[in-house]
C-alpha cells in the first residue's frame, strides 16, 4: 500500500517536473522565433494574422488592446481585429 502510494508520488513529481521543462522550452523557443528578423539590413515584423514576415517600414501597424501589432495588409489587420474583439 505505501510502495503503491510512493510509486503515484513519483510519477507525479515526474510528470509536473516534465511539464515545467517543456513549457519553457516551448516559450524559449516561440521568443526566439517570433522576434524580429532582419533582411539585407532591413527589420522585419511577423503579421499575428497570416503569419508573414513584413519590412517594418511597409506594415500596416495598428494599435489593438494596448499593442502595437504590425500587418501586411488591411484584410489581415480587420480579420485579426474581429478575432479578437470581444
Amino acid at each position: 500500500m505505501i510502495r503503491n502510494l510512493l510509486v503515484f508520488i513519483a510519477i507525479v513529481f515526474v510528470y509536473y517536473s516534465l511539464k515545467t521543462v517543456l513549457r519553457s522550452a516551448f516559450k524559449a523557443y516561440h521568443e526566439e522565433h517570433d522576434a524580429p528578423v532582419r533582411l539585407k539590413g532591413e527589420e522585419m515584423v511577423l503579421d499575428p494574422e497570416c503569419r508573414t514576415y513584413v519590412i517594418k517600414g511597409r506594415a500596416l501597424t495598428r494599435r489593438f488592446q494596448g499593442k502595437v501589432h504590425s500587418f501586411c495588409s488591411e484584410a489581415c489587420a480587420q480579420r485579426y481585429e474581429e478575432k479578437h474583439r470581444g
